[in-house]
């Protein structure tokens, strides 16, 4: 099993997990409810207005969003970043991601349009020859989470808001599109994927002003570099001097967002690109260990064994690209084996072996194609469906906790500790002690209500 798939992904799941950590320990949150809108479960996006007039608690986001800010001003907290709130801002919040608006200097107004975020990624993945840019396009939405809009691209989403909101209606009204209209569906996953595309296009403009300072924290910065750098001969010492810090904080500081030490954090970064390298290349081991800083083969062996269970090349065996044929056959078995998962999570020893056996495929190739088409095997996709569900039930019930692990397939209480704590980065406990659960329709159901 890869530990890690892209530096991106890896990124993003220190980050968010550690963030929800610190923002729990310090304050209550609310999970809201993950549905596009409350009249229709299974509608694929919504759209809404909303008037912000004073600072919220906050959110975590189980559906992914756009906020479209038109009027007023003020500051918006997203994975622990401040940014400063303007007219013409468009904000992607993408699923699990927490934000909270810590300021209000004038009314905020506002256009929130909510969408499916799992099938746009599966349209999106199913569109041939675009596997590489829509991965990239979705991990894009979850690391620049915010885009300050010129006349020229205000006027453009402008258009595009509207054309949503005449197709959908406004979800607090209840006011419905007409029931007749043809290929509605369509329509609205063509408009969510061009607001998606052009979010990344204006993020990209507004990159290269010369006036535009890009909000980074220490943390990101510091992660960015190791992995630049990791070919190198890295040490604590080094990169501490080239952030102008001590080593002491800078070990604080990977520490609090990795949860690993700073040999660890390279280690890993090096053994992710390896696993990349066996998969998509044929270079020799001695050729990899010098391109990801290891000493030799051997010492490149040992690490890997030592982080991913395998021997590199047995790794390379079973994950190789270059041994599987991604026809449209393929790409079938995997969203059929990821929605199997989605209605069958609760299963009690639902094992990969006999998921792999109902549709006709070896556990090693079912594993190669869900990574390849959802970037998650098996066993990762399965437990992350458990945790989230598990989420859901310690913020709306009072079922115990060893319950609730029954409830979404968990045969014991210590695997679903194990598992809900390497997501969430804290107990069922402490999660149902700092949330409610906030649903489409705006109400709160959970421990904790103002």
């Amino acid at each position: 099993m890869r530990p890690l798939h892209t530096a991106g992904l890896s990124y993003v799941l220190w980050r968010d997990r550690e963030r929800l950590k610190v923002i729990f320990l310090n304050r209550p949150a609310t999970l809201q409810e993950n549905l596009a809108t409350v009249s229709d479960p299974a509608t694929i996006c919504s759209f809404d207005y909303e008037a912000i007039q004073a600072p919220t608690k906050p959110l975590i986001h189980q559906s992914a969003r756009f906020l479209y800010f038109k009027r007023g001003k003020g500051v918006i907290e997203i994975g622990g970043v401040s940014y400063d709130i303007k007219p013409n801002m468009l904000v992607a919040i993408t699923p699990w991601g927490i934000s909270e608006i810590t300021a209000v200097e004038e009314t905020l107004q506002l256009m929130r349009i909510v969408y499916d975020y799992h099938y746009i990624n599966s349209v999106l993945k199913g569109m041939p020859g675009s596997e590489e840019d829509s991965s990239e396009l979705l991990q894009f939405l979850s690391m620049e989470p915010v885009v300050y809009l010129d006349s020229v691209q205000t006027q453009y989403v402008d258009a595009l808001t509207e054309q949503l909101r005449t197709e959908l209606g406004v979800e607090s009204t209840r006011v419905s599109p007409q029931p007749d209209q043809p290929m509605s569906q369509l329509y609205v996953t063509n408009k969510v994927i061009e607001l998606m595309i052009v979010y990344r296009r204006y993020v990209m403009a507004m990159r290269g002003e010369k006036d535009y300072e890009r909000d980074i924290s220490i943390e990101n910065a510091v992660l960015s570099y190791i992995y630049a750098h990791s070919a190198e001969k890295l040490t604590l010492s080094g990169v501490a001097a080239a952030f102008f810090i001590s080593e002491s904080t800078l070990s604080k500081q990977i520490s609090k967002v990795t949860g690993i030490t700073f040999s660890k954090l390279v280690s890993s970064i090096r053994i992710e690109k390896v696993a990349d390298y066996l998969i998509y290349t044929d270079l020799t081991l001695d050729e990899i260990a010098a391109l990801v800083g290891f000493v030799d083969a051997p010492h490149l062996s040992k690490h890997f064994v030592s982080q991913v269970g395998i021997p590199p090349v047995k790794y390379r065996n079973i994950y190789s690209k270059s041994k599987t044929k991604f026809n449209r056959a393929n790409k079938n078995v995997a969203f059929a084996v990821t929605d199997y998962i989605y209605k069958n999570y609760a299963t009690e020893k639902l094992s990969a072996s006999q998921v792999a056996s109902k549709f006709g495929v070896s556990v090693p190739e079912m594993n190669r194609l869900m990574l390849y088409y959802s970037e998650m095997n098996f066993e990762t996709l399965l437990n992350y469906v458990r945790v989230n569900h598990a989420c859901e039930l310690l913020a709306s019930t009072e079922h115990y906790v060893i319950d609730v692990a029954f409830e979404v397939g968990y045969s014991n209480i210590k695997t679903f500790n194990l598992n809900f704590y390497k997501y969430k980065g804290m107990t069922p406990t402490e999660f149902r002690s700092r949330i409610t659960l906030q649903k489409a329709d705006g109400s709160e159901t959970g421990r904790l209500k103002d």
